[in-house]
């Protein structure tokens, strides 16, 4: 008994010695110190991305270097982590870099916006497990607006993903504050410059 399994973790450790040779020399063309994509590098199985929910603004992300060397990460708006329950998927807003040391883990809180405005808005106990990439239109829209109010974001992203109107974005989003009176969280002002944004770059919408 104790030779079979002897054996089979001797196999088992002989498979991934070779899946890390098989990685790193597969990873000698990324060149040194250039800063490279998160999704370019979860596709080549370079990094693993994962996330936590945070609230409807910020996530709390982490990615682990797979690699026994250094990796400039770069996170483009656009990027969004897939959630792994009943929660809308987070997109990064804002363009953000993070240095990995050799097979490390960096834990970085990233400015992120809501997709998918039917499902309900991630918490701290919401998980997700990977990234992607958006829309072409959606991430010209990312680009465009990174140094835009966060609520303007919402609302031109909500246009996009579930063709919103201005009146339906404003009723979406309330919030309540200390003595219970219900508030609009994308104002007017909002919803006007993210319609601006989007005319700007010629991409339709109901805003």
């Amino acid at each position: 008994m104790h030779f079979r399994i002897l054996d089979r973790f001797q196999q088992w450790w002989k498979t991934r010695r070779g899946q890390a040779r098989n990685l790193e020399v597969r990873a000698e063309d990324l060149a040194e110190g250039a800063e490279h994509d998160l999704l370019f590098l979860q596709q080549h199985r370079f990094v693993s991305a994962r996330a936590t929910g945070q609230s409807i603004l910020q996530i709390q992300a982490e990615i682990q270097n797979l690699l026994a060397r250094r990796l400039q990460v770069v996170i483009q708006p656009g990027t969004y982590f897939v959630a792994q329950g009943n929660s809308q998927n987070m997109v990064t807003r804002v363009r953000q870099t993070v240095t990995l040391h050799p097979s490390s883990t960096a834990r970085i809180t990233l400015d992120a916006a809501c997709i998918n405005a039917s499902l309900p808005i991630p918490g701290d106990q919401d998980r997700f497990d990977g990234v992607r990439r958006v829309s072409a239109d959606l991430a010209r829209f990312l680009e465009a607006s990174q140094n835009a109010h966060p609520m303007t974001v919402q609302a031109g992203v909500w246009a996009l993903t579930d063709r919103y109107s201005a009146a339906q974005i404003r009723s979406h989003l309330i919030w309540v504050d200390s003595g219970g009176n219900r508030h609009q969280a994308v104002s007017e002002q909002n919803v006007a410059e993210a319609r601006r944004i989007l005319q700007e770059l010629n991409i339709k919408s109901r805003l």
